[in-house]
């Protein structure tokens, strides 16, 4: 091999690692440009809710725990302005609870993992009669029997085979109604509105079930 065929073939393996860490550098410059956006777009929506009359609602703090950890969650469905929200109102005949809507309007439509825990898309909503056909036209809550058909929910399965629904027959100032958690044919664990229900989420991180069901009472594992 010549004196010439070796620098050659030395040019060219420079060449080639040059070419390669500049690739590497290139991707890793496009990955912090993609983080440093994501952290813009962040603080935005973390300022453009304070400068709403909407952060005055008792669920402000919620909302804002769940934008300052948006690298946490997965599958956020996209926000939805107020004409999107009236016109799923009418299709469910309802209004939705005005703490609900706010979380729509600022965080998201849902979730695939919001912490640990899934949301539903309101746009795909459900009543837990749908999900749920071999359920009878009522179910017992406690003392209280519940129409089936009046379950709206949240969303319709978690990780343990649940389903959180909001009780729209009580009548609540702003249709701020109460969720309940069901599983296996009963209702459990009344809360009082999804204000609360939100808080119960962000204050561990962990799927709302698991932060009322301390003593183990539905056997979750």
């Amino acid at each position: 091999m010549t004196i010439k065929t070796i620098s050659l073939i030395v040019l060219g393996i420079i060449s080639l690692g040059v070419s390669l860490l500049t690739n590497k550098n290139k991707k890793k410059s496009n990955e912090t440009r993609k983080r440093m956006l994501k952290k813009v777009d962040q603080a935005k929506n973390i300022e453009r809710f304070k400068n709403s009359l909407d952060f005055k609602h008792p669920i402000s703090n919620s909302i804002i725990n769940l934008l300052e950890n948006m690298d946490v969650h997965d599958r956020v469905g996209e926000k939805l302005n107020e004409e999107e929200i009236k016109s799923i109102e009418k299709k469910i005949n309802f209004k939705l609870p005005e703490s609900y809507k706010i979380f729509l309007k600022y965080f998201g439509d849902g979730g695939y993992w919001i912490f640990s825990q899934a949301i539903d898309s309101i746009q795909n909503y459900s009543f837990l009669k749908d999900y749920n056909e071999s359920l009878k036209q009522t179910i017992q809550l406690e003392e209280q029997i519940i129409d089936v058909d009046s379950l709206l929910c949240l969303m319709t399965e978690d990780s343990n085979g649940g389903a959180w629904c909001w009780l729209t027959l009580e009548e609540k100032k702003d249709n701020e109604w109460p969720l309940v958690y069901y599983i296996d044919q009963k209702l459990h664990y009344k809360v009082d509105n999804f204000s609360e229900w939100l808080k119960l989420l962000t204050k561990e991180g962990s799927e709302v079930i698991r932060e009322l069901d301390t003593e183990e009472e539905l056997g979750l594992g």
